[in-house]
């Protein structure tokens, strides 16, 4: 499919929906599946996508493909997205119409409270719920300030303390991950953080984040409290697994993307560690790196059905892509050669 005698169109769609190209009907894609249909090197195409289902309720779009001499001409719409692959193959990704979803506005709700003590006076922080987060603080029963702290639907508070200091640790959490706001008892932003997972230790705090990997790699920047400089000041990012464990891929698709994105990242070690010792010894790892070239994420090609085949997609606009392709032979759960296809 991918080395195409003539420009090769490949459609999905972000729900099952009937395909139509230039007002004829070229078939039913399915929920993660695709059409093809063979083009002339130079024309304009009309794609429609009908949604076949009824809930929730999308609407038809149709989108212009134009091609010159066998290269697409102008960006995508906002609504498409296009990645080249090599052979002239277009995949085009459409995306339905559908309604904004607005959430109910929920009743407003306490999501956690806490007192201690500052000098002779008691203060009091309630963390709660109201078209957003919000934290009402109160000293001596009266009224001190409030802060907005952003979109969010659950949150926790805590006393933290460090270098003989305390500080009130405000956690919230939403569908972009943790934050956190460390209070001194001035009500001074000691620390804000923002991470996928964030830590609370006796003796300093974990801020976690995704790199994005398919093994799961994370980073992990720990910040401690300099009683000298009365701030917390962070460490030297680690890379490793801490909220889920390393288990080493097997042959196919999912050990050639770890190595790709080893390569990508700079973990030489974990790279040479996916090759046989044969290949790895008469590698360099700077010439791999040359070898692979730039990319931002790595899949296999709509046809791969042996799990040999894998695509290296670079980002050349906000919604074009280009992939390079390349072969992987195995032996055993190692990668014993590669080539570009």
């Amino acid at each position: 499919m991918y080395h195409s005698p003539v420009p090769l169109i490949i459609i999905q769609a972000d729900c099952p929906a009937l395909i139509e190209v230039n007002g004829q009907l070229l078939g039913e894609c399915v929920q993660g599946g695709h059409v093809a249909m063979p083009a002339s090197d130079t024309g304009d195409y009309y794609i429609c996508a009908i949604p076949l289902e009824a809930t929730p309720p999308r609407w038809p779009v149709t989108r212009k493909l134009r091609l010159e001499g066998g290269a697409l001409v102008g960006q995508p719409a906002e609504d498409v997205s296009v990645c080249i692959w090599p052979g002239g193959v277009y995949e085009l990704s459409l995306r339905a119409g559908h309604e904004l979803q607005s959430a109910g506005a929920q009743f407003p709700h306490t999501l956690d409270q806490l007192s201690y003590s500052v000098g002779k006076c008691r203060r009091t922080l309630t963390l709660y719920a109201e078209d957003g987060l919000r934290l009402c603080i109160e000293d001596g029963g009266q009224p001190r300030t409030g802060l907005a702290l952003g979109q969010g639907d659950q949150g926790s508070l805590a006393l933290y303390e460090a270098g003989g200091r305390q500080f009130a640790a405000v956690r919230t959490a939403g569908f972009g991950g943790e934050r956190l706001l460390m209070l001194d008892n001035s009500l001074s932003a000691a620390l804000e953080l923002a991470a996928a997972h964030i830590e609370l230790e006796e003796s300093g705090i974990a801020a976690i984040d995704s790199l994005g990997t398919a093994m799961g790699h994370e980073q992990r920047t720990y910040y401690s409290y300099s009683a000298a400089s009365g701030v917390f000041m962070p460490s030297h990012p680690e890379i490793g697994f801490y909220t889920r464990p390393y288990v080493r891929p097997k042959a196919g698709t999912l050990l050639s993307t770890a190595f790709c994105e080893a390569v990508r990242e700079g973990f030489k070690e974990e790279a040479f560690d996916y090759l046989t010792p044969s290949l790895a010894q008469d590698l360099d790892f700077d010439e791999i790196r040359d070898f692979l070239g730039n990319f931002q994420y790595c899949r296999p090609p709509l046809s791969d059905e042996g799990g040999t085949l894998l695509g290296l997609i670079a980002q050349e606009g906000d919604r074009l892509q280009s992939a390079r392709l390349y072969e992987f032979t195995f032996e055993g759960d190692a990668i014993s050669d590669i080539g570009e296809v």
